[in-house]
């Protein structure tokens, strides 16, 4: 019986020890700016010195949106141990993927798709379109399956 704890107890820390590696391994980063009437923030999960996109999640504001109402988003939130939490399209927050998933609300709609992207040099032409389906255009070019 001691010898099953000390199995479950190694597996458990284990665990622990790999989510752990794998968030200190993840890079962020961000940045927001206008289209139209929207004020759209992105934020970045990134590898390999920004080779890699993991993870992207673009949200859409009002313009006239104050800062406090945009940090009380409700569409993601923040945890320690796993990457940032989404509200999926059920409305149950689940943590996001890290193998290239966009994740793009547009007001509360949600697209999602999986994307080879570099972080610096791909995601930066997101600030020059001129609309928002323009914008979920360009990324479509990096789409995999």
């Amino acid at each position: 019986m001691k010898r099953l704890r000390l199995f479950v107890l190694l597996v458990v820390v284990g665990l622990a020890a790999i989510l752990l590696f794998n968030r200190l391994m993840i890079r962020e980063s961000g940045h927001g700016f206008p289209i139209g009437d929207q004020i759209v923030l992105c934020e970045y999960g990134y590898s390999r010195g920004g080779d890699r996109l993991r993870y992207a999640i673009i949200r859409t504001f009002p313009k006239d949106s104050t800062t406090a109402e945009r940090l009380l988003d409700k569409r993601v939130a923040r945890s320690f141990l796993v990457w940032p939490l989404i509200r999926d399209a059920d409305g149950r927050m689940a943590p996001v993927g890290a193998d290239g998933h966009v994740y793009f609300f547009e007001g509360d709609t949600l697209k999602t798709m999986r994307v080879r992207v570099n972080e610096h040099t791909d995601t930066m032409p997101l600030d020059d379109s001129r609309t928002l389906d323009e914008m979920w255009a360009y990324l479509q070019r990096f789409r995999v399956d």
